[in-house]
């Protein structure tokens, strides 16, 4: 997404992965997800990393999920309101939890987390609440 691109959504989830995964495992966990904090997937936006090689599966999963995709690269997100930190993270993006920042930049302007992000052996993912305008 280019920075001029308002993005902003009821619900977003941050997605991010460690290796190659499977676009039915990244929509099961996205399921179980919103099921666990009542979130609707109907109207909410998918968010992943721009540069991660497997856009791909994302999309996949978004299209299974019936939800939007939006890319960010590691510039666009957010370094303020995340509530885990990786050192891992850090280093390679720049911010302590990477689908936290994806689900708060989704999510737009006064975004907040629903809840530390949930973590599996290759995939995180958080969700955030996007602010009232």
């Amino acid at each position: 997404m280019a920075r001029d691109q308002v993005v902003s959504a009821r619900y977003a989830v941050g997605v991010g992965a460690r290796s190659e995964f499977g676009a039915e495992d990244l929509s099961a966990l996205v399921r179980e997800t919103a099921l666990r904090f009542d979130v609707a997937l109907a109207g909410a936006t998918l968010a992943a990393l721009k540069s991660h090689e497997n856009v791909a599966g994302f999309a996949q999963a978004a299209e299974q999920l019936g939800m939007r995709l939006a890319l960010f690269s590691a510039e666009e997100l957010p370094r303020a309101g995340l509530l885990t930190h990786s050192q891992r993270i850090e280093r390679l993006y720049g911010v302590g939890s990477l689908a936290e920042a994806l689900a708060l930049a989704a999510a737009g302007e006064g975004a907040s987390l629903l809840a530390p992000r949930v973590a599996t052996l290759r995939l995180t993912c958080a969700v955030a609440k996007g602010g009232h305008r």
